[in-house]
């Protein structure tokens, strides 16, 4: 607004001779010019700053939202009606109007906290699983001692001989596995009974042989449902939870041998030790392991 440079005063009162002339204030006292306002605007943001974090951005937003709520504040100081008197304007002195300076604002830079890039980290290569090792294969011809090492998990050893006459199979750790004439092809458990531990086999043979140790996964016969059939010796993982079943032995002439051990309880031995042909029903809790010494077929089935 503007303030007129020369008010007009009103009628002065006649002059009297003998009085000195004093000319009289103008109404409303003297013109004080306007002063300008002693405050300071922080400078607005001209965008938001590049988001660092969910945090950072939260603050940056309060930060915004007080600024804003100042600067409509001054924004009001600066506004008034056109209509306003300039002359009652004027008149407020600085004795009698509270000064204009603005508080200093105490709110958050509106910046965000400067981006540090995190340091470029390499994904490291994705680890792949170890092969499952192979199970170890011997082969020979006649007698020897075969060194396998400590054995300490129960495994599976199967033995396979073209021979004519006593072919014997033992461990150090397990004893006597197979005693059998002529050819031989079967499994047998190993490190099975408390204390065993496996480090060499001793074979006596006449023939040529092929000796295969693995684990249970590898060479162990699985039979989920707890009903199994096959030929020979052999060992198994019997399912199920039955609590007996039934063995048959077919075309067989020779020892007919059953040890079982509940996986449940470990407790166990031998069901069955018979020679020749076999049909009964035996305590069996499933799930089991199951060791057969047969030469004929043989069947197991939940009873």
């Amino acid at each position: 607004m503007s303030v007129p440079s020369n008010p007009s005063p009103p009628d002065e009162p006649t002059h009297q001779p003998g009085v000195p002339h004093v000319p009289s204030p103008p109404p409303g006292g003297p013109i004080v010019p306007p002063q300008a306002a002693d405050f300071t605007v922080a400078p607005t943001a001209t965008g938001p700053a590049k988001k660092s974090n969910t945090r950072a951005f939260i603050v940056g937003g309060v930060a915004l939202v007080i600024a804003l709520c100042c600067g409509g504040a001054v924004i009001g100081a600066f506004s008034g009606d056109d209509d306003t008197d300039p002359k009652a304007a004027a008149s407020a002195g600085p004795s009698t109007a509270a000064p204009t300076t603005a508080a200093p604002t105490t709110a958050a830079p509106t910046t965000a906290a400067p981006t540090s890039a995190a340091p470029a980290t390499t994904e490291p290569a994705p680890t792949t699983a170890a092969p499952t090792p192979k199970p170890k294969v011997i082969k020979g011809r006649g007698d020897d001692v075969v060194r396998v090492g400590d054995l300490t998990d129960l495994s599976v050893v199967k033995f396979t001989c073209k021979c004519t006459s006593n072919t014997v199979l033992s461990s150090d750790g397990d004893g006597l596995l197979v005693n059998e004439i002529g050819s031989y092809s079967g499994k047998r458990w190993i490190n099975l009974e408390d204390g065993a531990l496996t480090t060499e086999f001793e074979i006596e043979a006449s023939g040529s042989w092929t000796l295969t140790v693995g684990t249970v996964e590898q060479l162990a016969t699985k039979a989920p449902t707890g009903k199994a059939s096959g030929k020979g010796d052999d060992v198994l993982v019997l399912g199920g939870d039955a609590s007996a079943a039934k063995i048959t032995h077919r075309r067989g002439d020779s020892n007919f041998v059953v040890y079982a051990y509940s996986l449940d309880t470990g407790e166990g031995g031998l069901l069955i030790n018979e020679i020749g042909a076999y049909s009964g029903v035996r305590p069996l809790s499933a799930p089991a392991l199951v060791e057969i010494t047969a030469d004929g077929n043989w069947t197991i089935t939940p009873a």
